[in-house]
């Protein structure tokens, strides 16, 4: 499975993210594109300030004190829908989506994916090393975060 994320500017300090997954004849990504998966809409759309010091902790467990952009983010209310030659027995049970991928040789993967409800977070943002990293806040501290997912070009 390919799972791509596209970030579109929307406005001076605002920008959207959109989810795409697309499946293969093959599990190893080869092959023609057998699904598509997405929710048909921008997952989140994200609003940053300007930039403050602050304490984040690196995936390696590394501690850096860098300058972050504070930023909200506020998730759509859609529901994951998913197609294509190999999707099999697509079901939507309660505002989970669930189906079968099937590939070429006989393979399959049960993808499940829970529909966006709307929720707004609170976080930072900070590019390092030609890496987007999204920042969550680290509860009982001012200005100190920690990664909650890593983003490479």
């Amino acid at each position: 499975m390919r799972f791509t994320k596209t970030f579109i500017a929307t406005g001076s300090t605002t920008f959207s993210v959109a989810t795409k997954e697309e499946y293969f004849d093959n599990a190893d990504c080869t092959g023609a594109v057998v699904a598509t998966g997405s929710y048909g809409v921008p997952d989140e759309n994200v609003q940053y300030a300007p930039a403050l010091a602050a304490s984040v902790t690196l995936l390696t467990g590394e501690n850096i004190t860098v300058d972050v952009n504070p930023a909200t983010s506020k998730y759509a209310v859609a529901t994951f829908g998913i197609t294509g030659s190999g999707v099999k027995s697509p079901q939507l049970v309660g505002t989970t989506m669930y189906a079968r991928v099937e590939y070429a040789d006989g393979g399959y993967v049960i993808v499940e994916r829970p529909a966006l409800n709307g929720q707004t977070t609170s976080g930072a943002l900070l590019l390092r090393n030609d890496e987007l990293l999204a920042l969550v806040p680290i509860a009982g501290f001012t200005n100190s975060f920690k990664v909650l997912h890593r983003y490479v070009q």
